[in-house]
């Protein structure tokens, strides 16, 4: 099982995620709260879900990006933050 973080972008500089897990039975978890920053949320989802789970599929503003490595979450959240900006330009 690979959980799905949604994140979603609820201001200027403002960012929330909700995590989601396909098991039979279980609800989506409740929001996270707000971010300053995509980094700052994706470190946040990876340090929560870390011990549990070895990858994490991510979901911004509606938009699939890919499936990484929780280690890159909690490690790297301002590299991947900047390739998610980069390369997921809304258009």
């Amino acid at each position: 099982m690979k959980p799905l973080v949604e994140i979603q972008r609820v201001g200027s500089n403002a960012f929330s995620y909700r995590i989601s897990a396909f098991v039979a039975g279980a609800g989506p978890a409740g929001d996270s709260g707000t971010y300053d920053s995509l980094a700052y949320c994706l470190f946040d989802a990876g340090a929560s879900l870390g011990p549990y789970f070895a990858s994490v599929e991510l979901n911004v503003n509606g938009l699939f990006v890919g499936s990484y490595p929780i280690d890159a979450l909690c490690r790297h959240p301002k590299r991947l933050a900047q390739r998610i900006q980069q390369h997921f330009q809304p258009a």
